[in-house]
């Protein structure tokens, strides 16, 4: 049987609310609600910082190993560090041998240049869904934006798992705490104006 509720969780690995929010939330979420089998969660890693691109490709390639969440907890831990390096690959590539991981084949993948058309498609994904900052969340298709505190996401999981989700809490945050230039609109626009005609000299 599915699980009741289904959760589209959209971050951003160098995002400073979004580390908040892991720092309290992925413990519970995976344990109690994935794990236990309540909850669908799907992760989708957006790229609007420095780093963020060499982060996703080291928990999608931590994934491949079986370490997606130890990986993914890691790099919010460690997230002050490691976006600073100069150097952030091989600064991923130690953290996948602190976890046991296979380097050479993690350092194969997280090379892959299909990890910027993955976050190209997620960025497109997370236009259509109308988001604008990370965190967001999609809790049965239901938008819920900005840093959000982890024991009202715990009471919104509840009322949907009961089948009530008219008694889920209204979030104490209504937008995103960051404003990110979306870029495929910002390349629209600039397409835009291109394309305008100058205007003829009187």
């Amino acid at each position: 049987m599915s699980a009741p509720v289904q959760l589209t969780y959209f971050d951003d690995l160098v995002c400073d609310d979004c580390r908040q929010f892991s720092n309290a939330g992925a413990e519970p979420l995976r344990t109690k609600w994935v794990e236990g089998g309540k909850l669908r969660l799907t992760v989708i890693d957006l790229a609007w910082h420095r780093g963020s691109v060499a982060g996703s490709a080291a928990v999608v390639c931590a994934a491949e190993q079986g370490k997606f969440w130890a990986m993914h907890e890691m790099l919010f831990a460690r997230q002050d560090h490691w976006k600073r390096e100069s150097d952030i690959p091989a600064v991923l590539t130690n953290y996948a041998a602190e976890l046991t991981l296979d380097t050479a084949k993690f350092a194969t993948c997280t090379a892959r240049k299909s990890h910027q058309r993955r976050l190209d498609a997620a960025e497109d994904v997370a236009r259509a869904s109308g988001v604008r900052g990370t965190p967001a969340f999609l809790v049965n298709g239901k938008a819920f934006f900005g840093a959000q505190d982890w024991g009202w996401m715990d009471a919104v999981l509840t009322a949907y798992a009961n089948g009530t989700p008219e008694q889920a809490p209204p979030p104490p945050l209504r937008t995103p705490t960051k404003k990110i230039v979306d870029s495929v609109e910002l390349r629209r626009l600039q397409d835009s104006v291109r394309h305008v005609a100058p205007k003829s000299a009187p």
